[in-house]
């Protein structure tokens, strides 16, 4: 009597193993695109966040969201991968746009708020690690956000 409910219990347990593996999702249905995201600002004819899949770089951001007439594309590095999670700023075109690869320290100076130390720091900085996008001046000792924000529309590379 023992042995037939072993063997009941056996033929359960090997129906109830077929049926999960009928019910079970495959690894292809559990796999899910994983996006990334960069926050667009300035002469981008889309501002805000913008989501793509994959490796990107900003010359393929610039084809497929368009800049404006107006832009700068001097100010980006376009054979550049796009960061996760980063902001990038195209500003408008500006004749006296300062660039912060080949600025003398006399036109860095000329910035509001930029004075010697800052201005020679700037090139210290460039002579170690070019500036690959302007919002890399936050790098700079002495440099935070809110000076950026406020002289990142005269700024190129």
């Amino acid at each position: 009597m023992k042995r037939k409910y072993q063997i009941i219990g056996l033929i359960i347990l090997i129906i109830c193993s077929i049926v999960y593996d009928f019910q079970k999702p495959s690894v292809k249905d559990k796999q899910e695109k994983v996006y990334s995201y960069v926050i667009l600002e300035g002469e981008f004819l889309k501002n805000g966040k913008y989501e793509y899949e994959g490796e990107k770089y900003v010359s393929d951001l610039v084809k497929e969201v368009g800049v404006s007439k107006q832009a700068n594309l001097k100010a980006l590095s376009l054979d550049m991968l796009v960061e996760d999670e980063s902001r990038l700023y195209l500003p408008a075109q500006n004749e006296k746009a300062i660039s912060l690869n080949q600025a003398s320290k006399e036109m860095l100076m000329s910035l509001k708020g930029v004075g010697e130390k800052t201005a020679q720091k700037i090139i210290d900085y460039r002579k170690v690690q070019p500036f690959l996008k302007i919002e890399d001046i936050m790098k700079v000792s002495g440099i935070g956000e809110k000076t950026y924000l406020r002289l990142r529309e005269f700024l190129c590379l």
